[in-house]
């Protein structure tokens, strides 16, 4: 699985804002507080979705604390390769999380694809969010 690109239409402070990964190691080197996390954040929910907790805590409730800031559709796309193809998800999330969406397309029809389903991650990677999260991601909560 390769990242090619993400846009980010509202996600925590981020907004209209358009990604692109290069082959290889990519490294995002930013002042504090320019949203290197909340970028981080959309990835992870864009491979596994957002969880709904109804925990009132901003640091431990995903939906509260990306849901965004200035309005608008909170979501976005993220374009990887995976087997050779190259897919485009979409997502968008809502306050509650049987609102949310997902929808993903091969790119080379424009189609929407059935290769995958709301746990993209665990297709991708054999492994669902806590073990991503445990393995490959640090989160700002693994760091502190």
């Amino acid at each position: 699985m390769r990242l090619i690109e993400c846009y980010i239409e509202n996600f925590g402070k981020i907004s209209r804002q358009k990604f692109v990964f290069k082959d290889g190691l990519n490294c995002i080197k930013e002042d504090n507080g320019s949203g290197k996390t909340t970028l981080a954040a959309f990835i992870k929910v864009m491979l596994y979705g957002m969880s709904d907790t109804k925990k009132v805590s901003l640091d431990e409730n995903d939906r509260k604390h990306y849901l965004p800031w200035q309005g608008g559709l909170c979501g976005g796309s993220l374009t990887f390769e995976a087997g050779g193809k190259i897919y485009r998800a979409e997502r968008s999330f809502a306050p509650k999380a049987a609102e949310d969406s997902l929808t993903v397309y091969d790119t080379a029809t424009g189609r929407v694809c059935n290769d995958f389903d709301e746990g993209l991650g665990e297709v991708l990677f054999g492994i669902d969010s806590d073990g991503f999260e445990r393995t490959v991601f640090l989160s700002e909560r693994a760091l502190t």
